[in-house]
């Protein structure tokens, strides 16, 4: 099993970021819009073929919201094929920075499929591609959460004015 301990900045106040957390958090387990067809993309330069594009795996989520700790349990696996993909454990958490600032962070752990022998292959030809896909999951997420609250606030402004 490998660690994955990852965080993405976010430029609002945990306060303000809190319920869109939670409701992004939820539509992630629920494969709603933006993740109804959520997968994890691997390069395929990182594996070592000479040509650009990516490979795409559909994952499957089991999300549990913890809201009193600001966080949700995650386990993310391949839809199809399952035992040839890795599995990812663990938790994503809404941490408080200051006042303004806030954290999203991605932690647990993944296996990689058929044991050690997938664990030697993933060190030696993958080199982190499973990690690399984790983080653009999280900034995805993040990216989300930071349009829901530029809108909300937008709106508000908008409606404060009486343009709406």
């Amino acid at each position: 099993m490998k660690t994955v301990e990852m965080h993405v900045d976010l430029p609002l106040p945990a306060s303000a970021a809190h319920d869109e957390a939670m409701e992004l958090f939820a539509a992630l387990g629920r494969h709603e819009a933006p993740f109804d067809e959520l997968a994890l993309a691997v390069g395929l330069r990182s594996l070592h073929i000479p040509v650009g594009g990516e490979l795409r795996i559909p994952v499957a989520t089991h999300v549990e919201l913890a809201p009193m700790r600001w966080e949700a349990t995650i386990e993310l696996e391949a839809v199809d094929h399952p035992g040839l993909f890795p599995r990812f454990q663990g938790t994503l958490t809404l941490n408080p920075v200051g006042a303004i600032a806030s954290e999203l962070w991605l932690q647990g752990t993944y296996s990689a499929p058929l044991g050690a022998l997938g664990e030697r292959f993933d060190a030696a030809l993958l080199h982190g591609a499973a990690e690399r896909s984790l983080r653009e999951l999280l900034e995805r997420i993040a990216a989300g959460l930071v349009a829901k609250i530029r809108e909300r606030e937008e709106s508000a402004a908008r409606r404060a004015r009486g343009l709406t």
